[in-house]
């Protein structure tokens, strides 16, 4: 098999309930995954040895990267290897799911290089890390448990979202340590808001919150700030994504995603669509 191309989506959250602590350490959430067109490229050929080259690079220590990492698990107790090029498009620590997309389709890659290693991809994903799962057959999705819980929503959103990129890098784990969660949280029945907003947008802002948002904006208040912007410029819904720093808003069209997207000129912003898994390979 000759070199092969891939697209690594990136995902934003509509919703986002923490719902617990686990006694492992880590916490249980409820959330709507919508993946979307921004992504990064991976090719990926058969070698002799294994090598991951990332551009821009996302860590220092090669071993760190999820790509690396996704690969040698797979990889360390085969006889096979894979040569890997990363061409980055997605923000590190925007909330928008880049590393744990790049780890997935990682994974993906190599089953179709190596038919024989596709029954690993789930049990690896797992252990790669709590968002990957939903990567390996990226789409609409109920994510639950520490993001290993996938309900498949087969619906066709009609929004187009533009994303707002601060240029702040936020830790996830800092973000989840911050949280004080001492008890059990009730949770939204986040499927029925989703089928309900397709019909009438203008109820988001009362059905999906994102926890991390107070702790967050009180700390970077240029990001609420960014929010009322979206609001005010049209926006059906406006929400960070994940633990942040990403923020976006839902429009109706092209045309009102790219008026507002003046009123943030001095930002890095990109305006993409809802994709499935047909989306990954070119």
């Amino acid at each position: 098999m000759k070199q092969l191309q891939l697209r690594s989506c990136a995902k934003i959250n509509l919703g986002l309930e923490i719902v617990r602590k686990r006694p492992d350490g880590y916490h249980d959430l409820n959330s709507i995954f919508i993946a979307i067109d921004l992504h990064d490229e991976l090719t990926m050929e058969r070698s002799e040895a294994l090598s991951v080259e990332c551009n821009p690079p996302v860590t220092d220590i090669l071993e760190d990267n999820l790509v690396f990492r996704a690969a040698h698990m797979v990889l360390s107790n085969s006889m096979q290897a894979a040569k890997i090029r990363v061409t980055k498009h997605i923000p590190s620590g925007g909330g928008l799911g880049g590393g744990s997309s790049n780890a997935a389709t990682t994974l993906l890659g190599l089953s179709i290089l190596y038919p024989e290693l596709g029954p690993l991809l789930a049990p690896y994903s797992k252990l790669l890390g709590s968002d990957v799962t939903f990567f390996l057959n990226p789409g609409v999705a109920l994510v639950q448990g520490r993001g290993e819980i996938i309900t498949s929503l087969e619906i066709e959103l009609p929004w187009i979202v533009l994303l707002v990129f601060p240029g702040l890098h936020l830790s996830t784990q800092e973000m989840y340590s911050t949280l004080g969660i001492t008890c059990e949280q009730p949770i939204a029945n986040l499927i029925s808001s989703l089928m309900q907003a397709v019909e009438n947008p203008r109820a988001m802002p009362n059905d999906f919150t994102n926890d991390f948002e107070p702790i967050v904006f009180k700390r970077y208040p240029q990001l609420a700030s960014i929010k009322s912007e979206l609001y005010a410029q049209g926006a059906v819904y406006a929400s960070m994504s994940g633990s942040g720093s990403t923020m976006y808003g839902l429009y109706t069209s092209v045309e009102n995603a790219e008026a507002a997207q003046t009123y943030f000129a001095s930002l890095p912003t990109y305006i993409c669509r809802p994709v499935d898994a047909s989306f990954l390979i070119p």
